[in-house]
């Protein structure tokens, strides 16, 4: 059944019907306005297929809500009596439904360039541009009412203020084959007034081009895009960018959806004159693309991790990916995390803290101890690289991982202090350090005079620069203080070469005699160095001989008491050179004493060289070995903790031993092999050795694969 008004209906001229304005057509009250409604447009040129025709028959139920049968151009004439009572209840709930078809909202919208470009009310313009705004929130997503309702704001928002400000930065500027219009009017007026474009001018330029593609991570990032546009701008550009004005001026003639007109839109200024059109310019627009690409290269991490985890957007983990510039620009994570790391210098440059500490300034999460693995290391280095603010032990430069509990030290330089830790010169200088750290604290303690010679060793090397020395000296430190350091930097030494060898002898010599003092402990552990790094240990003696140092000296423990007893003999002439007597009797005495010590770590430099060991052990524990990565002496070992489930410490060391490795190192580079393999320490324990329990089956697993 077809519904029609009561009564025949002449045909009466068509009306404009305002926003707010009752009517009744066809049964339906509509008074949301904004649309034509009557028989025939008297004395008007153009289409009718926006006019809403009450003598058209219309449905008594609603028909085809997805517009399938309407034509390409589609009327409210042409439309089926269903389709009409669909297009009218459309109207009547406030154009508000989004799934309607897109053919409706077309016959809506032919009403709206009616009204501005034939009726020419500018009044109502800015009403009229709200409205088609409020259509694009909810049929944007169709390429081709985007196009032309771009085009009708372009217009209607010019007529409604032909002052109009600079057009708002948006990813989604680009409007069909031409510029916005907007666009091209504000920079048509910057060329007139032949000033420099600003950022802003130029992204808004590059991103109204017709053939500008935005990468998802200029899309998704937007923000932080022109953000780093501004400042990479700005830096490339600091004047601004001068830009030669074309002798084309902008004509718009605007292309109506409905087909059956056209508008002109005059662009006279009655300050400026006609302007010039930007559109016709191409110099510069080459050096502004390869500039967009930089910047959305720089966002491709951060983006990346949005697109995986949209929650992540704030966090600190996000914040590590951004471009140093504008991680620390403004109020957000990056700069929050920044105030809490300059917090922990105070009024110095250098601060000494706790690993666990750096990363609550962080807002990073870690493991209560153990080693930190390379998916930590690397971002907290990254970090404060950003930061400006290096740290040793960094792993990057050829220092070990960062522990849970361990120490670490900053100092403020320049992207991180950043050095190539390959560098001949430099890895020889850091086994230099490291050999020199490791005498200082041979006795137990360090003295000022030893960490003083340490630092003067460093600023003598050659091939060396201010950030290496710098970053040596934070290395030093942090071996001073922290005896995981030490025992990481002992398995090291092995792999030197001969120049390095020779420094680090000298250093660690340097540094034992600093204090003019050489204890027993002391004297020990450069026997184990000489033999080590495959010097007589002969010549030790003769450099302590040489150095004038009092040997084992007795140390007071309680004021002196004096008493008559037996006269004290007469000390002995002094020596023909008139130097400091040396007792060779008690040298040979301490000599002998370390020798069984000095063998056993001397294997700790070449724990990583099979060579190093007699053939007959050596075919042994090759033969035993079955964990892949994990050196024969190391995984028989390991082999037989697995075996056995667990030793008692005593027997834990015996076995060490017998394979001619130290205790502790050999308990830590099995758990430097379990870190590689699972992320986690493998071996546990004081009194009893013993495997992780939750390990077993899966170091098992490894052996059978190996």
């Amino acid at each position: 059944m077809l519904a029609r008004d009561s009564g025949r209906q002449p045909k009466t001229p068509a009306k404009w019907i305002p926003s707010g304005e009752d009517v009744r057509v066809a049964g339906v009250s509509i008074n949301s306005g904004m649309f034509y409604l009557g028989a025939s447009f008297a004395g008007k040129s153009g289409a009718e297929n926006c006019l809403v025709d009450p003598t058209c028959q219309v449905g008594s139920v609603r028909g085809d809500p997805e517009g399938k049968t309407l034509p390409y151009w589609p009327s409210y004439q042409s439309i089926s009596p269903g389709a009409r009572r669909t297009y009218l209840e459309w109207l009547a709930g406030g154009r508000n439904d989004p799934s309607i078809g897109i053919g409706y909202v077309f016959i809506f919208f032919y009403g709206l360039e009616r009204r501005l470009f034939i009726d020419e009310a500018r009044n109502e313009a800015p009403a009229m541009a709200a409205e088609v705004r409020r259509l694009l929130t909810l049929h944007g997503e169709n390429y081709s009412f985007k196009g032309y309702a771009s085009k009708f704001l372009d217009v209607a928002d010019l007529m409604a203020n032909p002052d109009t400000s600079r057009p708002t930065l948006s990813p989604d500027l680009r409007s069909g084959y031409e510029m916005p219009l907007s666009v091209r009017v504000h920079l048509g007026r910057k060329l007139s007034s032949k000033l420099p474009f600003d950022s802003t001018d130029a992204l808004l330029w590059i991103l109204s081009l017709p053939d500008t593609q935005l990468r998802t991570p200029a899309s998704r990032c937007f923000e932080e895009l022109a953000e780093l546009w501004h400042l990479r701008f700005a830096s490339r550009y600091p004047d601004g960018l001068k830009v030669n004005s074309p002798r084309t001026k902008i004509k718009i003639e605007y292309r109506a959806a409905s087909g059956g007109f056209g508008g002109r839109v005059d662009l006279s200024d009655s300050e400026l004159g006609p302007l010039p059109d930007i559109a016709a310019l191409s110099a510069p627009i080459d050096g502004l693309r390869d500039l967009l690409t930089a910047c959305t290269d720089e966002l491709a991490a951060y983006s990346r991790l949005l697109g995986k985890k949209p929650e992540a957007k704030g966090s600190v983990e996000a914040a590590f990916l951004l471009p140093k510039e504008i991680l620390t620009s403004g109020s957000g994570t990056g700069a929050a995390a920044l105030k809490r790391v300059d917090d922990l210098f105070g009024d110095h440059r250098i601060a000494g803290l706790k690993v666990a500490r750096l990363a609550q300034a962080l807002g990073m999460e870690i493991p209560t101890k153990g080693k930190l693995g390379a998916g930590l290391c690397n971002p907290i280095g990254a970090l404060m690289d950003k930061l400006d603010v290096g740290f040793e032990p960094d792993r990057r430069y050829g220092s070990r991982c960062l522990e849970a509990d361990g120490y670490i030290l900053l100092f403020k330089a320049k992207d991180g202090a950043p050095v190539d830790g390959e560098a001949s010169a430099y890895a020889a200088a850091r086994a230099m350090v490291e050999v020199a750290a490791l005498a200082a604290v041979s006795d137990g303690r360090v003295e000022p005079s030893e960490f003083e010679s340490i630092k003067a060793d460093i600023r003598s090397f050659p091939g060396m620069g201010g950030v290496e020395r710098g970053r040596l000296m934070a290395y030093a430190s942090t071996l001073l203080k922290d005896p995981a350091a030490q025992q990481s930097a002992i398995k090291k030494l092995g792999s030197i070469g001969a120049d390095a060898r020779a420094s680090a002898v000298r250093s660690a010599t340097s540094a034992v005699l600093a204090d003019g003092y050489a204890a027993p402990d002391e004297v020990k552990f450069l026997e184990r160095l000489y033999k080590a790094l495959g010097y007589p240990v002969e010549d030790l003696y003769s450099t302590l001989h040489r150095g004038s140092v009092a040997l084992d000296e007795p140390v007071a423990v309680a004021p002196e008491t004096r008493a008559t007893g037996v006269p004290i003999p007469a000390p002995p002439p002094p020596s023909p050179s008139g130097g400091l007597r040396i007792d060779h009797g008690r040298l040979e005495r301490i000599k002998s004493e370390t020798t069984a010590v000095s063998e056993l770590l001397a294997g700790i430099f070449t724990e990583q060289e099979p060579s190093a060991l007699p053939p007959q052990v050596r075919e042994a524990v090759a033969a035993e070995g079955k964990f892949a990565g994990l050196d024969g002496a190391h995984a028989r070992l390991l082999s037989l903790l697995a075996e056995s489930g667990e030793l008692d410490r005593q027997a834990f060391e015996d076995e060490a031993r017998k394979l001619r490795l130290l205790p502790d190192g050999a308990m830590e580079t099995i758990n430097e092999w379990g870190f590689d393999r699972f992320d986690e320490p493998i071996v546990e324990g004081d009194e009893r050795v013993s495997l992780v329990a939750h390990l077993r089956d899966k170091l098992q697993q490894a052996r059978v694969e190996a």
